[in-house]
């Protein structure tokens, strides 16, 4: 595991380890100071920051899509693979499902059924009459997507994706606790009532992992299977290994970026492929 750090730090890592690209990496981390996260294309006037700034919290934008995170007691996985990789080599959808199996084992070693949801279950994630954008916002649980895991109908692992000159990063949050509150209290609604309906809306499709086992769960114990899952369901070996200088020089030029509000800020323009 990599330890805890910072928002900034984390993202300017994972796109370090995406720039480069030169060979396969799982990596594993948590947030210290927690952190709340946005997609890419997300609107960053969904955050409240003067509270998140009272409150010690980060905020960072990830260099994949999806909606906001808050990054507290949970783990959190990247995986980076080279252009030449034979699972960079297939589509979105199905590297989605070959990376999620070794996810699913890892759950499965935690004595947790879990399955992967195809499609996005029908009716979650769309706001409701008189709910504000920032509903739709917050919930980067609300809903699974392409070969997503869920435990008893609920989602336990939200993930994102990205590719850039044929090399892709996919990572994503595995909560022990949802801690559904704390995360739309950090974001702004029209009224209470669309928080409180938003709140209990993420908190009826999505769980933490404790919750659903009934047991204590540390974040070593999560990681090993992390790892061990991965090895076992994509037949693969790993071996402990740190940054090499390039990819350390990357990240302390990427990390200036991702510290910078402007970054965090700006509106990015979501392009469609041709």
């Amino acid at each position: 595991m990599d330890g805890r750090a910072p928002g900034a730090h984390n993202m300017a890592i994972d796109e370090a380890l995406l720039e480069t690209a030169r060979r396969p990496v799982l990596r594993l981390y948590g947030w210290e100071p927690s952190a709340l996260s946005l997609g890419y294309f997300q609107d960053a006037q969904t955050v409240d920051f003067a509270l998140c700034a009272r409150e010690g919290i980060d905020v960072v934008r990830r260099p994949t899509g999806g909606r906001a995170i808050l990054h507290a007691r949970e783990l959190t996985y990247s995986v980076v693979l080279p252009p030449q990789h034979r699972f960079a080599q297939v589509g979105v959808a199905e590297s989605y499902r070959l990376l999620s199996a070794g996810l699913q084992r890892a759950l499965t070693l935690l004595g947790l059924g879990a399955q992967l949801a195809k499609k996005p279950a029908s009716g979650l994630g769309r706001p409701s009459p008189g709910q504000s954008e920032a509903a739709l916002a917050a919930a980067c649980f609300d809903a699974p997507s392409w070969y997503e895991l869920v435990v008893g109908g609920r989602k336990v692992v939200g993930s994102a994706q990205v590719r850039r000159k044929g090399a892709l990063l996919q990572h994503g949050s595995i909560p022990l606790f949802l801690e559904a509150e704390r995360l739309f209290r950090l974001l702004r609604f029209r009224s209470e009532d669309n928080r409180k309906r938003a709140k209990a809306s993420l908190e009826a499709a999505a769980a933490g992992l404790v919750e659903l086992a009934g047991r204590p769960i540390t974040l070593h114990e999560l990681a090993s299977a992390l790892v061990r899952g991965f090895e076992e369901a994509l037949s693969v070996e790993t071996y402990q290994d740190s940054l090499t200088a390039t990819e350390r020089e990357t990240a302390e030029r990427l990390e200036i970026k991702h510290r910078s509000s402007a970054w965090i800020m700006e509106r990015k323009e979501e392009r469609t492929r041709p």
